[in-house]
C-alpha cells in the first residue's frame, strides 16, 4: 500500500466516521422537533463531512498513475451511465405500477455499479 493509498483510507474514514456520529445526531435532534423552523439544517448535518470525503477521494484520485486513473474513469463513467439507464427506466416503470424507490438508493446503486466497473476495468487491463 503506497503513501496515496495510505492517506485516503485514513481520510475517508474519518470522513465516514464523523458522517455516522452526524447521523445519529441529526436523527437524536430531530425527534419531537419534526415541525422545527431548523429541522432541514439539521437533517443535513451529515452533508459537512461528506464533503471532506469528496475531498479525500479527489485527492486520492488525483495522486493515482495513469493506469490506475483510468481504471477509475471507467468504471465511475459504467456507475454513471448505469445508474442513469436503469434510474431514468425505473421512472418510467413506476407509471406502469413499479413501486416507487427511496432515492438512497439510487446512492447504492451507484456504489455497486461502481464496483462493478472496477472489477470490468481490471479484468480489462490485466
Amino acid at each position: 500500500m503506497d503513501t496515496n493509498e495510505r492517506r485516503y483510507l485514513k481520510e475517508i474514514g474519518r470522513s465516514m466516521a464523523a458522517f455516522t456520529v452526524m447521523v445519529a445526531v441529526s436523527i437524536w435532534l430531530l425527534k419531537g422537533h419534526e415541525h422545527s423552523p431548523l429541522r432541514y439544517l439539521v437533517a443535513l448535518l451529515p452533508v459537512i463531512p461528506s464533503a471532506f470525503a469528496i475531498r479525500a477521494a479527489i485527492r486520492f484520485f488525483r495522486g493515482l498513475d495513469e493506469l490506475q486513473r483510468r481504471i477509475q474513469f471507467e468504471a465511475m463513467a459504467f456507475s454513471f451511465l448505469g445508474t442513469c439507464l436503469i434510474s431514468l427506466n425505473w421512472g418510467v416503470l413506476q407509471r406502469a405500477g413499479l413501486p416507487h424507490a427511496d432515492v438512497v438508493w439510487v446512492t447504492l446503486l451507484m456504489l455497486a455499479l461502481y464496483t462493478i466497473g472496477i472489477l470490468i476495468a481490471c479484468r480489462r487491463y490485466q
